[in-house]
């Protein structure tokens, strides 16, 4: 088992360098994915994993990354953009569960599942909602969270490439570094920052306790030098190739009329995203691209990274997204729980 993940983990570095030459943005995270979802489609093991563990050291380097391109503007532009922060929250919660309410019409499905499934940025508490609550399918959620968080990593950072205009300035792996306190001293306080985060229940806890430790270290100390590349590589292609194996083929199977659904349904708050994006960068002067990634409904590391990759302003994309994730995480099952509790009074 160990050899063949190891080959796994090499056939993904590799076909990340090849994505970089090509230069294409976040390219060991898409080369995990794609690496995973090769070994799936063509080898049809079922046996073939990648573990969750690997991925939560992976996502605590990739939180170290995010979080060392804060400064002290990031506060700041965070209150100056309170409004648009929280209208682009509730834009996509919005669409996210119209969505969720059409699909579950159209396939005939529970509309709870079909909430938690489309919710933007929730895939882990939706899933652990789901071994408590016996009226949530958990393949339909599973099927959902995952088809769009993979259509989003796959087609966003194609789109602002396309049809925005961006361009690759790096590959999100050489970070760039300004100086500051070396790394190899900020990482304990990263991982310290993770341990609390999980003691205190927050979601996430092996991205977010990274990212905010790191980030107000950052800001304390006036910088943090990033960590190598080849750290960076090796965490991106583990978030990848963990992602790629979520999608089981005997889960597909069980929820296929929905599949066309969630595909639609990712593509339309995509648009909306794009939307929204061109009324933030009109009101706030930041570039479309920044905007676009984020309102993206994809994950806080994945858009950060692709951010990172283009050179735009990453501690806009981390607090709009951040916020999001954090509203639903906190009030969203409340509030579905009263809401469904009072239709069964």
């Amino acid at each position: 088992m160990f050899l063949n993940r190891l080959l796994l983990f090499i056939m993904a570095l590799c076909l990340g360098s090849l994505l970089v030459r090509m230069h294409l943005p976040i390219p060991f995270l898409l080369g995990g994915l794609l690496t995973a979802l090769l070994c799936k489609t063509l080898t049809h093991r079922s046996d073939v994993s990648w573990p969750k563990q690997w991925r939560e050291y992976a996502l605590m380097v990739a939180g170290y990354g995010i979080g060392s391109t804060f400064t002290s503007d990031t506060w700041n532009n965070f209150l100056a953009e309170l409004v648009g922060v929280a209208e682009a929250t509730i834009v996509i919660l919005a669409a996210s569960i119209a969505l969720a309410f059409v699909t579950a019409k159209l396939a005939r499905e529970n509309l709870k599942s079909c909430i938690m499934g489309m919710l933007p940025g929730g895939m882990t508490l939706t899933m652990l909602l789901c071994e408590d609550d016996k009226e949530v399918n958990p393949n339909v959620v599973m099927v959902m969270q995952v088809l769009r968080l993979l259509g989003v990593v796959i087609t966003v950072p194609f789109l602002v490439i396309w049809l925005l205009n961006a361009h690759v300035t790096g590959s999100s792996v050489a970070l760039p570094n300004h100086g500051g306190m070396h790394w190899l001293v900020v990482v304990p306080l990263s991982v310290l920052g993770s341990f609390i985060a999980t003691k205190i229940h927050m979601p996430t806890p092996r991205l977010l306790g990274p990212i905010l430790a790191t980030a107000a270290f950052s800001v304390f100390a006036g910088g943090v030098q990033p960590v190598p590349f080849w750290l960076m590589a090796a965490a991106q292609a583990s978030i990848g190739l963990f992602m790629g194996m979520q999608l089981d083929a005997d889960r597909i199977v069980k929820t296929e009329k929905m599949v066309p659904y969630i595909l639609i349904g990712t593509a339309i708050l995509i648009v909306v995203s794009i939307g929204m994006a061109n009324v933030l960068a009109a009101r706030y002067g930041f570039s479309l691209v920044t905007a676009f990634l984020a309102m993206a409904p994809g994950g806080i590391a994945e858009m950060s990274l692709a951010g990172m990759s283009m050179g735009e302003n990453v501690s806009i994309i981390l607090t709009y997204q951040l916020v999001r994730v954090l509203v639903i995480n906190i009030f969203i099952p409340p509030l579905l729980s009263c809401w469904f509790k009072a239709k069964q009074a």
